[in-house]
Formats: structure tokens, C-alpha cells, sequence
């Protein structure tokens, strides 16, 4: 992605009145996020947003939410991946992250008119939830040490959010007030943000300008509204006793004491307060 242009970027407010559901800039993020045997997790989200509106998503979870919106849709990506699977069981093994999948739930949706957050995910596989929370939850402290990123000249700022403290910087020069995940508020655009350990958070890697549409998501009818400290201990149970969560549903599996080590390792959730 190629660095944008600054007369560019100061005429988004005004192309914002005139489609406010068209993106001006997309953004992606490479994920900072370690288990706690030390290996780090690679996910990539981007950031599609406009002076108003925005939606940080994983561009391949929503190809494949896209693609099985329909009954057809959903009927042909369920032959794909029992191709794939009879495929892998000839070749004498089977390797689950290979096979055609969604590896990331989570929507994160933005209105600054309704100064409003929206975070659409999934408990295990098959629970749908969202749940909403206002702007004010999330107060910065601007400081003033800066550094460059991208070719961007950006700024540091401080905040105590959900349990963790986190470290951003960002450029005034894209004057669009959002960034990765639930951040947003400060005077320009989130290009990095860390917990204070350094173990969690965000980085851009790539910025370029945009006219796609910020779409909803796919399926939200089907989503189910609940408290988000309620969802995070669902999710909380579900990875540490995957066992007792799927038996809980009629669903009887054998998971092995090595399998529900590894996924019992899995560190905790970007918020902690739900305990």
C-alpha cells in the first residue's frame, strides 16, 4: 500500500457527505498476539473507515462469510471442505488449519454519529453474539515523544482500557479519528498501539485509498445480543474446557490430555476485566 497524499486525505470530510457508507482509506494490521508458550500469532485485519464509519474485520473470514450468506453458497463451501478433508485423509493424515475455514470471528463496527462500538464474534463455532458499548468507555492521555511509521510522522498517547494499559501512536496527518480493533478518539489515525508489555496489539503495515463500500456484516440478523463480559467468559470456558462445552450441547468428543493442554495455553483474552 502506497503512502497517501495529505491535500488527499484533508478533503475526506467532504467526500464523507457525500457517501457515507464509501471508505476513504483501508488499513492492515498485522496482529501482535503470543501464546503462552512463547509462539506468536500472525493474524491480519484491515480497517476500511471514513470520517464517520468504520469496519475492522479479517478480509478472509469475510470472503468466506460472503460466500456462505446463501444456502447455495454455504451448501458448495460445505463440499469444498469435505473435498479437502477426503483429500488430507488419502494423503494419510489430516491437518485442521489447512482446511477451507474461518480462523477469525471478530467484526469490529464504528459510528461516530451514534458515538457507538459494535463487536460481532463467536462463542466456539456455532454462537453468533454482539454486543455494543459507547465512545466514552475509552479516555487518552496525548504525551510527547513521536517516531515515524510508514512515512508517517506519529505521536504517542496512553490509556487504561478493559483491564490492560496500552501504548499508540499515531499521525495527525490522516486526520480520520479511528484505528485497529476498539481503538479510536485521538486526532489522527492509529497506525500502532501495545499493551504495556509489548505482547498484544496492533501494527499497520499497509495504507491506501479507498471508495469501497463499509458494508455490514454478513448474517448480523443472526447474531445474539448479550453482555460483553458475559461473552468473554463464555469464550473464557469454551478455551479452557472445550470438552465440558461441547458435552454441554449433546455433542460427545474425545479430546485427548495433550489436546486440551495446548488449547488451555492459550493465553489471555486483549481484555482481562471480565474476570
Amino acid at each position: 500500500m502506497n503512502r497517501l497524499h495529505t491535500s488527499i486525505i484533508m478533503c475526506f470530510a467532504a467526500m464523507a457527505a457525500m457517501a457515507q457508507n464509501k471508505a476513504d482509506i483501508e488499513v492492515s494490521y498485522s496482529e501482535i498476539s503470543f501464546y503462552e508458550n512463547g509462539m506468536e500469532r500472525g493474524n491480519k485485519y484491515h480497517l476500511l473507515a471514513n470520517a464517520g464509519q468504520s469496519k475492522f474485520f479479517n478480509p478472509h473470514s469475510e470472503e468466506i462469510d460472503s460466500l456462505t450468506s446463501t444456502p447455495e453458497g454455504l451448501a458448495n463451501f460445505k463440499k469444498t471442505q469435505e473435498a479437502a478433508l477426503q483429500a488430507m485423509i488419502a494423503q494419510g493424515g489430516i491437518d485442521v488449519n489447512k482446511l477451507p475455514r474461518k480462523k477469525e470471528t471478530l467484526y469490529v463496527v464504528k459510528s461516530a454519529a451514534d458515538s457507538t462500538i459494535t463487536v460481532y464474534d463467536v462463542i466456539g463455532t456455532d454462537e453468533p453474539v454482539y454486543y455494543t458499548e459507547p465512545y466514552s468507555e475509552m479516555v487518552w492521555k496525548i504525551g510527547d515523544s513521536t517516531k515515524t511509521i510508514l512515512g508517517y510522522e506519529c505521536i504517542q498517547a496512553e490509556t487504561d482500557y478493559h483491564g490492560r494499559h496500552w501504548t499508540a501512536w499515531f499521525t495527525p496527518e490522516i486526520p480520520i479519528q479511528d484505528g485497529p480493533w476498539k481503538f479510536h478518539g485521538l486526532p489522527g489515525l492509529i497506525l500502532e498501539v501495545r499493551t504495556g508489555e509489548g505482547r498484544l496489539g496492533y501494527i499497520a503495515d499497509g495504507i491506501e485509498n479507498s471508495d469501497k463500500e463499509i458494508s455490514g456484516v454478513y448474517g448480523a440478523d443472526t447474531y445474539e445480543k448479550r453482555d460483553r463480559k458475559a461473552i468473554l467468559r463464555a469464550m473464557r470456558a469454551m478455551r479452557d474446557n472445550p470438552m465440558g462445552h461441547l458435552n454441554a450441547k449433546g455433542i460427545k468428543v474425545e479430546i485427548s490430555p495433550e489436546t486440551l493442554s495446548k488449547v488451555s495455553k492459550g493465553g489471555d483474552f486483549i481484555e482481562t476485566d471480565y474476570r
